[in-house]
């Protein structure tokens, strides 16, 4: 017994030392990071904007982000995914080059990131409240930056919320970006397991076809929305494996990517606070539950009085393009043009990001300047 306490003393207390020492190694690295990525966000060009600011809309206040090389750019409002998944804590690598020829406008929408997340919002947590919010939003940068119109792009939920403010609100827009497409809930999700059943097959694997294929046929009751989280879980999880989630990767896995390594070091959030973000909370379920049923492509006309872009990942089960490209051929606008990323799955910002900004500078940008 001695002996085991004598070793306890000798052993225990250096590996403590070291474990301290190793703790505040590591933390000095990311503080150093997190320094070294704020210095590259260089916006002090003499007509800059580097801005932070809380805005209410709707009656709650909501996190809005302005940042550009040259404010006198046009405004380009990116509407995050999810629901509930804000992008400031990744974004300040993958969306900088956009600062150079947009007034990029980043926005935590109501419930999410840091905006009010009362849970006293989760009535209020609508589509047409959030499309509500986004217009308000808008007509508040008509205000606040001398100008008539935005640009509107939106990436997965993103992109159904945006769908919702181009039908209802064409004035406030120059064009619309629809990046990783979203379209149905749930039937978004029923494409993804048929796409993943049959790829499955092909290739053998018996265990993730029968896995889906047991699944039951109809979905739970929308309140029972923890159980339709455990069934989308089950259906996407074998979307890294055939790299349908994120594509251009060695290992397919968000969580072995350059995104997670951009929360970690965000020079806008704490590590601790960028993974909180993160998570599904009670606003994003109430949100979840009043989009269950919806599909856009019945919800919605196939009309729009805006100029109409789709930036898409050939190789996205996630937001699924076999129903996107066949609901893109129905729209009627003014002008559409379907971009195809034939190297990206869902996440096409990180995964093909020179021609993200190509197809944003040279098709997208001229429609805000010539008019």
């Amino acid at each position: 017994m001695n002996f085991i306490k004598r070793g306890i003393r000798y052993f225990a207390f250096p590996l403590l030392l070291i474990v301290i020492g190793a703790s505040l190694s590591a933390g000095l690295i990311v503080s150093s990071a997190k320094k070294l990525n704020a210095d590259g966000n260089w916006f002090e060009t003499g007509n800059g904007i580097d801005q932070s600011k809380y805005v209410t809309l709707g009656g709650a206040k909501q996190f809005v982000r302005i940042r550009s090389r040259n404010h006198d750019n046009p405004i380009l409002l990116e509407l995050h995914g999810g629901p509930g998944s804000p992008q400031i804590p990744w974004s300040h690598r993958t969306l900088r080059p956009l600062t150079e020829y947009f007034t990029l406008i980043e926005w935590d929408q109501r419930g999410a990131g840091r905006s009010d997340s009362s849970e006293l919002l989760t009535s209020t947590m609508t589509y047409d409240q959030m499309v509500n919010d986004t217009i308000e939003l808008i007509e508040y940068l008509q205000a606040e930056y001398d100008t008539k119109k935005v640009i509107l792009v939106g990436h997965s939920w993103g992109a159904m919320l945006g769908l919702g403010v181009a039908q209802k609100r064409p004035d406030l827009l120059h064009a619309y970006v629809g990046v990783g497409q979203a379209l149905a809930w749930p039937g978004g999700f029923d494409e993804t397991q048929r796409l993943l059943i049959s790829a499955a097959t092909k290739a053998g694997d018996t265990e993730t076809a029968n896995s889906l294929r047991a699944l039951p046929k109809d979905w739970p009751p929308k309140e029972d929305i923890e159980t339709f989280m455990k069934r989308v879980k089950t259906i996407q999880a074998p979307m890294e494996r055939y790299g349908t989630s994120l594509h251009a990767s060695k290992s397919n896995s968000l969580f072995k990517s350059n995104l997670l390594l951009d929360v970690a070091l965000s020079p806008e959030t704490g590590v601790l606070e960028g993974l909180k973000m993160l998570d599904v909370s009670e606003n994003s379920k109430a949100l979840m539950i009043d989009l269950y049923g919806r599909d856009l492509r019945n919800d919605l006309t196939n009309r729009y009085q805006v100029p109409m872009f789709i930036f898409q990942g050939e190789h996205d089960w996630q937001t699924p393009t076999s129903l996107v490209k066949p609901w893109f051929e129905k729209l009627d606008a003014p002008q559409k043009t379907y971009v195809q990323f034939d190297n990206s799955a869902h996440i096409i910002v990180n995964e093909e990001p020179g021609k993200f900004l190509f197809e944003l500078v040279s098709r997208v940008r001229p429609l805000a300047l010539g008019s």
